[in-house]
């Protein structure tokens, strides 16, 4: 689903108001039409596939996904950290990929380094995120 988001300056909690409004209402649009109609076919996987690597439209993109609140394990041992992964592909420049799991966020930053510098991305996501953290 696209979701416009807010890139201004200024108000944070305002600006995550907005966001967290834009997200529920494109969530729930998104929920009552299912799933995209050329993507439910192999041949239209296909073609979608093709498309989306020389599409214009998207940039970037922000994924979230709430994992379980307390411990995995996995053949016995218990999973310590899930970290997420925001694969680019096609056109996409920057793709920033958060997780919970057993009470802890984690964000991922992945970006094109020859379009945009990645120190620079990481250093603004960690502001962000120390600032909304402030905001509780």
């Amino acid at each position: 689903m696209l979701v416009p988001l807010p890139a201004e300056a200024g108000d944070l909690a305002g600006r995550l108001r907005r966001v967290a409004g834009l997200t529920r209402t494109a969530k729930a649009e998104a929920r009552t039409r299912g799933t995209f109609e050329l993507t439910r076919t192999r041949p239209g996987t296909w073609l979608f596939g093709r498309l989306s690597r020389r599409q214009r439209l998207v940039v970037m993109f922000v994924t979230n996904v709430r994992g379980p609140a307390h411990p995995l394990t996995l053949a016995g041992a218990r999973v310590e950290q899930i970290w997420p992964v925001a694969a680019l592909g096609g056109n996409v420049r920057l793709g920033v990929a958060a997780i919970s799991y057993d009470g802890v966020l984690r964000c991922a930053v992945h970006c094109d380094a020859g379009v945009l510098p990645a120190a620079v991305v990481g250093r603004a996501l960690g502001d962000e995120l120390a600032a909304v953290a402030a905001l509780g």
